[in-house]
């Protein structure tokens, strides 16, 4: 018998190019802010951005246990799309495995559609669902910052 899993879907207009938003979500420096849950969190980056590399991010709110994810990525197609098999440990000591797919399309603006599949519950799925605005928020600035960067150039 297969367990039940559940689905996320998020998608946001972003006002960047879908390079940049590429870049800022797959930058290690960038994630620090971006997969940061509040403006005093401890968090650590790193990302070796090719198939089968890995990228691991260790994000911990103010005297608190962190987080701890970690991803192999199965498919970089820059800027368009990326897939990763995920592991995030929580910090209770569970683990929630899933698989993510995260397309970026240049539309009037970009469009950014990250779906996460195999969450083993819909409580579980809700509450990743719950962190995407401030992701898609620190992401769109960051994004934004390096396009204008560039326009200036």
């Amino acid at each position: 018998m297969t367990k039940e899993t559940y689905d996320l879907v998020a998608e946001q207009l972003l006002d960047a190019t879908d390079e940049d938003v590429f870049d800022a979500y797959t930058d290690a420096d960038a994630g620090r802010t971006v997969f940061a849950g509040g403006p005093d969190w401890d968090v650590d980056v790193a990302c070796d951005l090719r198939v089968g590399g890995v990228w691991s991010i260790r994000s911990a709110p103010p005297d608190g246990t962190a987080y701890r994810e970690t991803n192999r990525f199965t498919l970089v197609d820059r800027p368009g799309r990326l897939a990763f098999e995920s592991a995030l440990t929580m910090p209770d000591g569970s683990t929630v495995r899933r698989d993510v797919n995260v397309t970026f399309r240049n539309e009037e603006r970009g469009r950014t559609r990250i779906v996460q599949k195999g969450l083993p519950t819909a409580e579980s799925r809700d509450a990743f669902g719950a962190g995407f605005p401030g992701i898609f928020e620190r992401l769109e600035r960051l994004a934004a910052r390096s396009s204008r960067g560039r326009a200036r150039s």
